[in-house]
Protein backbone atom coordinates (compact mmCIF):
# COMPACT_ATOMS: atom_id res chain seq x y z
CA UNK A 1 0.00 0.00 0.00
CA UNK A 2 1.30 3.26 -1.31
CA UNK A 3 1.59 5.77 2.29
CA UNK A 4 0.79 8.65 -0.19
CA UNK A 5 -2.41 9.36 -2.86
CA UNK A 6 -3.58 11.90 -4.07
CA UNK A 7 -2.01 14.19 -2.01
CA UNK A 8 -2.90 12.44 1.72
CA UNK A 9 -0.79 9.95 3.46
CA UNK A 10 -3.26 7.20 3.29
CA UNK A 11 -1.78 5.57 6.80
CA UNK A 12 -2.75 8.23 8.97
CA UNK A 13 -6.27 8.63 6.96
CA UNK A 14 -6.48 4.81 8.30
CA UNK A 15 -5.59 5.16 11.84
CA UNK A 16 -7.84 8.60 11.85
CA UNK A 17 -11.11 6.51 11.02
CA UNK A 18 -10.71 3.77 13.17
CA UNK A 19 -12.64 5.59 15.73
CA UNK A 20 -15.45 6.01 12.87
CA UNK A 21 -16.31 2.19 12.22
CA UNK A 22 -17.98 0.20 14.19
CA UNK A 23 -15.72 -2.84 14.31
CA UNK A 24 -12.19 -1.50 14.45
CA UNK A 25 -13.22 0.99 17.70
CA UNK A 26 -13.95 -1.60 19.72
CA UNK A 27 -10.59 -3.68 18.60
CA UNK A 28 -8.77 -0.23 19.24
CA UNK A 29 -10.04 0.59 22.84
CA UNK A 30 -9.13 -2.79 24.04
CA UNK A 31 -6.79 -4.92 20.97
CA UNK A 32 -5.72 -7.39 23.40
CA UNK A 33 -9.02 -8.89 23.95
CA UNK A 34 -9.52 -9.60 20.46
CA UNK A 35 -6.97 -12.80 19.68
CA UNK A 36 -7.31 -12.23 15.76
CA UNK A 37 -5.69 -8.52 15.86
CA UNK A 38 -3.31 -6.94 16.35
CA UNK A 39 -2.25 -3.17 17.01
CA UNK A 40 1.02 -1.54 16.58
CA UNK A 41 1.60 2.06 15.24
CA UNK A 42 -1.85 3.51 15.56
CA UNK A 43 -2.60 0.92 12.84
CA UNK A 44 -4.92 -2.41 13.50
CA UNK A 45 -3.43 -5.59 11.67
CA UNK A 46 -6.16 -8.67 11.68
CA UNK A 47 -3.52 -11.74 12.10
CA UNK A 48 -4.32 -14.72 9.46
CA UNK A 49 -2.08 -18.02 9.09
CA UNK A 50 1.46 -16.82 9.30
CA UNK A 51 0.63 -12.81 7.99
CA UNK A 52 -0.44 -10.01 9.04
CA UNK A 53 -3.50 -7.80 6.96
CA UNK A 54 -3.72 -4.13 7.37
CA UNK A 55 -7.25 -3.70 8.40
CA UNK A 56 -9.20 -0.57 6.16
CA UNK A 57 -12.37 1.38 7.63
CA UNK A 58 -15.54 1.58 6.43
CA UNK A 59 -17.32 4.48 4.17
CA UNK A 60 -13.88 7.08 4.33
CA UNK A 61 -14.23 9.39 1.90
CA UNK A 62 -11.37 11.06 -0.13
CA UNK A 63 -11.58 13.82 -2.50
CA UNK A 64 -15.04 12.08 -3.33
CA UNK A 65 -13.48 8.41 -3.64
CA UNK A 66 -13.75 5.79 -0.85
CA UNK A 67 -10.75 4.47 0.38
CA UNK A 68 -11.40 1.11 -0.83
CA UNK A 69 -11.52 2.23 -4.14
CA UNK A 70 -8.11 3.89 -3.67
CA UNK A 71 -6.74 1.09 -2.40
CA UNK A 72 -8.03 -0.95 -5.10
CA UNK A 73 -6.63 1.40 -7.69
CA UNK A 74 -3.64 1.99 -5.47
CA UNK A 75 -2.68 -2.08 -5.52
CA UNK A 76 -3.97 -2.44 -9.45
CA UNK A 77 -1.28 0.08 -10.36
CA UNK A 78 1.35 -1.54 -8.11
CA UNK A 79 1.20 -5.12 -10.22
CA UNK A 80 1.97 -2.94 -13.33
CA UNK A 81 -1.80 -3.52 -14.24
CA UNK A 82 -1.91 -6.93 -14.84
CA UNK A 83 -5.36 -7.90 -13.91
CA UNK A 84 -8.34 -8.65 -11.61
CA UNK A 85 -7.69 -11.90 -10.28
CA UNK A 86 -4.11 -10.49 -9.49
CA UNK A 87 -5.14 -7.61 -7.95
CA UNK A 88 -7.80 -9.22 -5.88
CA UNK A 89 -4.80 -12.05 -4.51
CA UNK A 90 -2.47 -9.06 -3.64
CA UNK A 91 -5.08 -7.01 -1.82
CA UNK A 92 -5.94 -10.46 -0.10
CA UNK A 93 -2.55 -10.77 0.91
CA UNK A 94 -2.08 -7.19 2.21
CA UNK A 95 -5.36 -5.77 3.50
CA UNK A 96 -8.90 -6.10 5.58
CA UNK A 97 -11.80 -5.23 5.43
CA UNK A 98 -15.20 -6.36 6.06
CA UNK A 99 -17.59 -7.48 3.80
Amino acid sequence: LAEKSLGVNLLDVIRLNYKNDSVFSRVMEAPKSFRNFVARDGLLYLKEADRELLCIPDRVVIDGRYLREIIISEAHSILAHLGAAKTRTYLRDHVWWST
